[in-house]
């Protein structure tokens, strides 16, 4: 069988691949662009790596029997920006469980440019913004943490799959803490004006909805990107956001959509 033969990849193609890593070897950590001594103008410091071997030795064809070959092999979803001796060393010493660490770093790439992607289709009414100001204004009450205060099996039931223990105990302590709070404010906004508190609940939804679709199997993706896009999109702490993402956790009912 002939060699396949590597792609060239164009200069946007290599932002693409240079501003999923944040700018750091995804195995390392190192810095993957540098300046020489001397020069004012930064310098390429990493390699196109192939997740999927483009041209599998016989040691690694072994490895690789059952594992699924890329359609594209050359695809910008099966390359991966890394350093030179992280590169080197992925392809002399293949091990299948360094391809599938590779692969998972590369979906989370995938993932979030998505949602990034998707969040900039979806709005958000400014009365967003006010209940962001009160969460962030609450004094933090010990005593709530009270499971007379808050049904906790709730938020069990609608995360029962899919996320993490550390994830799940995360949302019920901001739930448990704030739930009474939050749900006491938006009803004085309710009383304002209930239309925009309705649109501002069904944009939480959809956006929620989107991420679920792209990220069927992780929920703590699902949480965590409806939280960044409450945060981006009102300019306010991402605490305060994760807080109120909670709340709609437990609040509405398009959190139980998939949880079966």
């Amino acid at each position: 069988m002939a060699a396949k033969k590597r792609d060239g990849y164009s200069d946007n193609e290599h932002s693409i691949l240079y501003g999923e890593t944040g700018g750091c070897c995804p195995l390392c950590t190192l810095p993957i662009l540098f300046k020489k001594q001397g020069s004012t103008k930064p310098n390429k410091g990493y390699e196109v790596a192939h997740i999927y071997p483009l041209n599998p030795t016989p040691s690694q064809a072994t490895a690789l029997i059952g594992y699924p070959t890329p359609i594209d092999i050359n695809a910008l979803e099966n390359v991966i920006a890394l350093c030179p001796t992280c590169h080197t060393k992925y392809d002399k010493d293949f091990k299948l469980d360094e391809l599938i660490k590779l692969r998972k770093i590369k979906d989370g790439y995938l993932s979030e440019a998505r949602a990034k992607q998707t969040a900039s289709q979806h709005t958000i009414q400014e009365e967003v913004y006010e209940i962001l100001d009160a969460i962030a204004s609450f004094d933090f009450d010990e005593t709530s943490l009270s499971s007379t205060n808050f049904d906790v099996s709730t938020v069990d039931k609608k995360l029962r799959t899919g996320m993490s223990p550390l994830q799940k105990s995360e949302i019920k302590m901001y739930a448990i803490s704030f739930y009474v709070r939050i749900r006491d404010h938006i009803r004085i906004l309710e009383q304002q004006d209930q239309a925009s508190v309705r649109i501002l609940q069904n944009q939480i939804n959809s956006y929620y909805l989107a991420m679920n679709k792209q990220n069927p199997e992780n929920k703590d993706f699902v949480f965590n990107y409806v939280a960044q896009w409450i945060s981006s999109k009102s300019n306010k702490p991402i605490l305060a956001a994760k807080v109120l993402t909670s709340f709609f956790v437990q609040n509405c009912e398009v959190f139980d959509a998939g949880t079966e």
